[in-house]
């Protein structure tokens, strides 16, 4: 997915709460532009499609990973705040951005560019910085004239944007119909508040335990690569997010007034990091190379996370054999890390062995019960080995803890088909749908449920009850999209 220049500053998200006490307080010119309930609905709308696309990545300790620092600067932000969530995308684009409704991305291509834990922080920071400022009503408001349909049509636009000749056409179509923003207008008011953004950045990454002349650094290390690289165009996030000297120098004097620390890097970053490697290399057998040719120099010290990653290549290479092999001495002298023993047990479900495997797995859950890679997995080779009961029951288990899990709901779907109860089955299809935020889909699996006959009085009453709900929802949501003019 190629989130690209369209994610200029009209899509810098905000949400229309207080500003947070002890953050910089630059003004907020108007609340009501934009209210909460319509950012929401039309970032709801872009997240659909984002959630669908291939490269949205899915992974749970990726997934855990952004939104744990990303949880951690919120929570240094005082005062009520909106909840914001982060995910990873697969692009070799350098960007970040927010989105309508609380939802910060982040290419995978950013992440590895980072040389540390603060200057990612650094990143997300500054994009939480741009929803706690509530620039996009700001920047409404300042355009007056602009009507809600042109930031539905730019929002929608980003998905477009691929790459590619056709992609460029639909994107260059979608701002045509959103013509009532002028671009001059948009980076003005952008370099405005690229600056504020910066100062409630550099705050939160400070309050947050982070290096915040980490966050100057990483800016510092963009804008020489832009001038490195002016023949080839600027990157990604430097053309959505203008980046000057005059904005450095101000964060470089705003640091001189904070402690310097420095500040370890977690096993969790680097465990990323490598994830991120092995699934941006071209091939298998690249993956394999890479993390070969970064430990060919180091045989006394191996630093653990590109053994890890080599075994992740060698996975993905599909020699399951040397991957174990490479694994070993990770898990050795117990202290491995709950990312080693989830790869452990996928490596002896490869090679055939699921009773291996659940036995990984559940010595695992032992010590990390909410490592949640560690969940599904144990939960998918019960549905390998046929042990629907036990899968039923276990997920019902973790559904009390987690009742907004979208991957719990479609193990069980799952089991309820292999158990034959097919209106079961389509009800947790339904809240599955439900929670990726696909309403649609939901009642049609709703509508489903309640037309079988193979299901017992009580999944049958249930289904139908949740049929009304959702159904009411449904129209709801259609509602407030055709206000907005949001179309699909």
């Amino acid at each position: 997915m190629k989130f690209r220049a369209l994610l200029a500053s009209v899509l810098l998200a905000h949400a229309s709460l207080a500003i947070p006490q002890g953050l910089p307080d630059l003004g907020d010119v108007s609340s009501t532009s934009l209210s909460e309930q319509q950012e929401k609905t039309i970032g709801d709308r872009v997240m659909r499609d984002v959630h669908a696309d291939p490269d949205y990545i899915d992974d749970p300790e990726i997934s855990d990973y952004i939104n744990a620092i990303g949880s951690r600067l919120l929570a240094a932000a005082e005062g009520p705040h909106p909840a914001i969530d982060f995910f990873v995308v697969r692009d070799d684009t350098i960007n970040a951005f927010a989105l309508p409704g609380g939802h910060i991305g982040v290419h995978s291509a950013l992440v590895l560019l980072t040389d540390n834990e603060s200057e990612l922080a650094g990143v997300l920071g500054h994009e939480i910085g741009h929803i706690l400022q509530h620039h996009q009503a700001r920047m409404l408001y300042g355009q007056r004239g602009v009507q809600f349909t042109s930031l539905a049509a730019l929002a929608l636009a980003i998905l477009a944007s691929r790459g590619g000749n056709q992609g460029g056409q639909v994107t260059e179509a979608a701002v045509a119909s959103a013509g009532a923003l002028q671009i001059q207008n948009q980076l003005d008011y952008t370099r405005e508040h690229e600056r504020e953004a910066d100062r409630v950045g550099v705050t939160l990454v400070d309050r947050a335990g982070f290096a915040p002349r980490a966050m100057v650094t990483f800016f510092q290390k963009l804008l020489r690569a832009n001038r490195l690289n002016e023949l080839k165009g600027a990157p990604a996030y430097l053309r959505t997010h203008p980046l000057t000297t005059e904005r450095i120098a101000d964060m470089q004097d705003r640091v001189e007034n904070m402690p310097s620390r420095l500040v370890a890097d977690t096993f969790e970053y680097r465990i990323a990091r490598a994830k991120l490697r092995v699934m941006m290399a071209g091939s298998p057998t690249e993956a394999v190379s890479l993390f070969q040719s970064m430990l060919a120099d180091k045989t006394i010290v191996r630093p653990r996370e590109q053994v890890y990653g080599l075994a992740l290549a060698q996975r993905r290479a599909r020699d399951f054999e040397a991957a174990w092999k490479t694994l070993a001495p990770l898990r050795d002298g117990g202290h491995s890390h709950p990312a080693f023993e989830l790869l452990a047990g996928e490596l002896q479900s490869d090679m055939g062995h699921p009773g291996e495997a659940l036995a990984i797995y559940r010595a695992a859950l032992q010590l990390h019960p909410e490592y949640r890679a560690i969940v599904y997995a144990n939960l998918e080779v019960l549905q390998r080995m046929g042990r629907t009961q036990a899968l039923l029951a276990d997920v019902d288990k973790r559904l009390r803890a987690m009742p907004t899990d979208a991957r719990l709901y479609e193990l069980q779907a799952r089991a309820y088909e292999a158990a034959g109860n097919l209106a079961a089955q389509h009800r947790s299809q339904a809240e599955a749908q439900y929670r990726r935020g696909n309403l649609a889909a939901a009642v049609d699996q709703l509508e489903l449920a309640v037309k079988t006959k193979n299901g017992n009085f009580y999944d049958l009453s249930s289904a139908e009850a949740r049929l009304r709900e959702m159904r009411i929802l449904l129209d709801n949501q259609r509602a407030a999209e055709k206000a907005l003019k949001i179309d699909g």
